[in-house]
């Protein structure tokens, strides 16, 4: 079976190296000209770790992960207001935990693939055709090409559901944020931390990397409509939105290249009343986002990734492997987007009173006495039940 995976992202190079390791015969395009190393910081745990052990990666992710001890909030001058130890973090996951770049992941996945998968850079799709037996993509250099399956892993912006399901505004649902970070060298001495200060509806943090002597600077900010900004618009933007902010944030911001690519987007999840249409079908961020806000989008883009090669595995049909990967993927899904979407508000309050009972709470949660409801913030189902053995879904 020769599968056309358009996105060369998480899902999509997840979803390829189990393919191949099932015979299939997958092809990768990716309209960036090369990986992608720009984005934000993730929480690695739960059923993405698991996949990433069955791959692996585990070692080679250990090597590179982010190498902060403590996360922190504090106030205007810089004072500690809470912490959370990351040994703490580690006793409650069993060890099974990591913070992780975007971008580390996504290479460490490509890395895997070891040239046995094609993967077409500055490749996109123009236009899909469903045919009978086989469906065909024309790409954007005008060349047309049959495949007996696509799957759509481009993310949140997906071209693919464009394509097939309709206008991303059918199945969007904005949570009133806009995320933006870019990396720096840190002459600020944040250290082996992730240091978060806040206002109400502002955040401005500064986190490790796993280069030495750079941090992340990170800004989310409440707005009332989704802001698509060109790359040049985006640090005037956040230097008129953060304009007066407390702590490091006017030194963050001037210390910015202008000519830094700075990411940026708004907090959106995709809601989609199915994952498939005939011979297409979407993974990742392109059907179930649930925002980083949730902390499993790289998860739930693994273990989609992989609950999708296991069903085109014992299939009989591509139909019955479709539904059978959204079967067991849908109610985790659902489950974390209700979660991302009441913990924005708690993360980030709009309200004075708000962030006082955030930061009050966060004073008692992040000790060793309460490790029983920070275990129960990072608990997460396993692949077996997420997978159960074929003879039950029968």
């Amino acid at each position: 079976m020769r599968v056309l995976i358009s996105g060369g992202g998480i899902a999509g190079l997840t979803l390829a190296h189990f393919l191949h390791q099932h015979g299939m015969t997958p092809v990768i395009i990716e309209r960036a000209s090369g990986l992608r190393r720009e984005g934000y910081a993730i929480d690695f745990y739960g059923i993405g770790y698991e996949v990433a052990e069955r791959m692996r990666l585990i070692d080679r992710l250990a090597q590179e992960q982010i190498p902060f001890e403590v996360l922190a909030y504090v106030n205007a001058q810089g004072k500690l207001i809470a912490k959370l130890d990351m040994a703490l973090v580690q006793k409650i996951t069993n060890g099974k935990y990591m913070g992780l770049m975007h971008g580390t992941l996504q290479e460490a996945l490509y890395r895997a693939l070891a040239e046995t998968v094609e993967v077409r850079f500055g490749c996109e799709l123009r236009r899909v055709v469903q045919q009978r037996d086989a469906v065909e993509v024309i790409f954007n250099d005008g060349t047309t090409e049959s495949f007996d399956l696509l799957i759509g892993a481009d993310g949140v912006h997906s071209r693919t559901r464009a394509l097939v399901f309709g206008p991303e505004e059918h199945f969007r649902r904005y949570l009133g944020y806009t995320i933006a970070g870019y990396p720096l060298a840190d002459r600020y001495s944040i250290g082996r931390a992730w240091k978060m200060y806040l206002e109400p509806g502002r955040l401005v943090a500064a986190l490790c990397t796993p280069k030495a002597d750079e941090i992340l600077a990170f800004f989310l900010y409440r707005s009332a409509s989704p802001e698509h900004l060109l790359r040049e618009q985006r640090l005037a933007r956040l230097r008129e939105v953060f304009a007066g902010a407390g702590w490091l944030t006017k030194h963050l911001l001037s210390d910015a290249n202008p000519s830094e690519n700075i990411f940026m987007d708004a907090v959106i999840q995709i809601q989609m009343p199915t994952w498939r249409k005939s011979r297409v079908a979407l993974l990742g961020d392109a059907c179930d986002c649930p925002t980083l806000l949730s902390g499993h989008g790289a998860s739930l883009a693994m273990a989609g990734a992989y609950l999708l090669a296991e069903a085109l595995r014992e299939a009989a049909t591509y139909q019955e492997a479709f539904g059978r990967y959204e079967q067991q993927m849908r109610p985790y899904v659902q489950a974390q987007q209700k979660h991302a979407r009441s913990f924005a508000t708690f993360f980030l309050p709009g309200t004075s009173l708000g962030l006082f009972v955030q930061q009050t709470l966060a004073k008692l949660l992040f000790r060793e006495t309460f490790r029983s409801l920070l275990r129960r913030e990072f608990s997460a189902p396993s692949l077996s039940m997420l997978h159960p053995p074929h003879s039950l879904l029968d």
